[in-house]
């Protein structure tokens, strides 16, 4: 009976150190249903003449060392912790069938990227898992470009909604991604007594 209620207890508590990780993000999501024709035109025309050059493509084997540079010095430039990003964990990624890398390039440089994946049943939902844009190509509409490719993705494989979360004291991804149209919601985890 001990043996059970020890394997009961460490479970518990991986799921709340899982929780308190959760507990530094804020979640947000966003229904398919708001993206209006009207908000998505005039996302479009704000950032139609500073993304004129830029194009989106799908990640490949190839690109996983610009992928790294990106994600490292993206993620150095916000207030997030960091996590780096191995050769071995990209290769995965990109290999992995639910899960989409897009990459946004200015005349041939990789400057930009947004990571992808379903999840719900039936894959009702999409998630934005990472978005990272080199420094000297931030607050330049390249996010907000991004993003409208994913809705597009997302809205062309029948998702309902969408799904990211923005670390808690990340400021300017979080009013980026409000200004993409996102709310916050909350989880509801189940409390065990033990």
């Amino acid at each position: 009976m001990s043996w059970f209620r020890n394997l009961i207890q460490s479970l518990s508590n991986k799921f709340r150190e899982g929780f308190q990780r959760d507990l530094n993000y804020i979640q947000m999501r966003l229904p398919v249903n708001k993206i209006t024709r009207d908000f998505e035109e005039s996302l479009q025309n704000k950032i139609k003449h500073k993304v004129k050059q830029a194009k989106i493509r799908e990640a490949v084997e190839d690109d996983i060392e610009d992928l790294i540079i990106i994600h490292d010095q993206a993620w150095h430039s916000t207030p997030m912790p960091y996590h780096s990003l191995s050769k071995d964990k990209l290769f995965e990624i990109i290999k992995d069938p639910d899960i989409t890398v897009l990459i946004a390039e200015i005349n041939s440089i990789e400057i930009g990227f947004i990571i992808l994946y379903f999840t719900g049943e039936n894959n009702i939902i999409g998630v934005i898992a990472g978005l990272g844009i080199l420094p000297e190509y931030q607050h330049k509409g390249l996010g907000t470009f991004l993003g409208i490719t994913s809705w597009n993705y997302f809205k062309g494989k029948g998702v309902k909604e969408l799904r990211c979360k923005v670390f808690k004291d990340n400021k300017i991804s979080y009013n980026f991604i409000k200004g993409l149209g996102f709310e916050e919601y909350s989880l509801d985890f189940p409390t065990w007594k033990l």
